[in-house]
């Protein structure tokens, strides 16, 4: 990987002979660490790596802005550079940076993931309700904190603990910046095939919202229900990685 490749990619446990990769991008204010338990729960011939967004973790000295247009060569780098095939898991914020960033590697002719998995995401063709996560980047510091936990849009253990919303709050409102000012440009279907998931105790994304994106594939869609709520892949992790292992080796052709 180049420089600035490396930059954007975390690998907690690399498999350079595993047969298929999983691209893993995280929830508005994240970074790629909540992903370091995947490998072990995952099909042990999957090579996990986590998307590192600027402004956490690794990158904390950097501005959280999002520049999509640098993550979607990122991700054309090292998957040029590298001929396995792979997927991509997106989480919330997550999913809809997956499908532009899917989009924009079909536009260039880059190699296309397998999958494109999405969850806790409402398809990208439809706004958030005004009482959930929607211009978020527009009201002050207390309002961002009470709507995103009340809406389930951080973890428990981090809603419980005030020094760290605190220090989170920077990279909160550049994510959802980049949600506010997102705008959907009607395309074309993907050539690639969308499984979703949907927690049923999500408060901030219904069930209809996620099914919406089967609007999104000419080439086949599935929606699972997993019980959970906003962050089912942490309170449901073994029942998502079971889902994700298996459709993975469909994917991949038994791997």
């Amino acid at each position: 990987m180049t420089t600035l490749t490396a930059r954007w990619f975390r690998c907690a446990r690399p498999l350079p002979h595993a047969p298929l990769r999983l691209f893993c991008l995280p929830y508005a204010g994240a970074g790629a660490g909540v992903f370091h338990p995947w490998p072990a729960a995952l099909a042990p011939d999957v090579e996990v790596v986590g998307v590192q967004l600027p402004g956490r973790e690794n990158r904390i000295v950097e501005p959280p802005e999002i520049d999509l247009a640098e993550l979607a060569d990122a991700v054309a780098d090292a998957v040029t550079a590298d001929s396995r095939p792979y997927a991509l898991y997106g989480h919330s914020l997550g999913a809809r940076l997956a499908f532009e960033v899917t989009r924009r590697l079909d536009r260039a002719d880059a190699p296309l993931p397998v999958r494109l998995y999405v969850g806790a995401a409402r398809a990208p063709h439809l706004h958030a309700s005004a009482d959930t996560f929607d211009g978020l980047s527009r009201v002050s510091d207390d309002e961002l904190v009470t709507r995103v936990v009340a809406g389930g849009g951080v973890p428990e253990a981090v809603a419980a603990e005030p020094e760290l919303l605190e220090l989170l709050l920077p990279t909160l409102r550049a994510d959802f910046a980049w949600l506010d000012d997102y705008v959907y440009q009607p395309g074309p279907a993907l050539p690639v095939p969308i499984t979703a998931f949907a927690g049923t105790l999500d408060r901030a994304v219904s069930m209809e919202q996620v099914a919406a994106w089967e609007q999104h594939t000419a080439a086949g869609f599935a929606l699972h229900r997993l019980d959970g709520g906003h962050f089912f892949l942490q309170d449901r992790l073994a029942d998502l990685t079971t889902l994700l292992s298996a459709d993975l080796r469909a994917a991949g052709g038994g791997l």
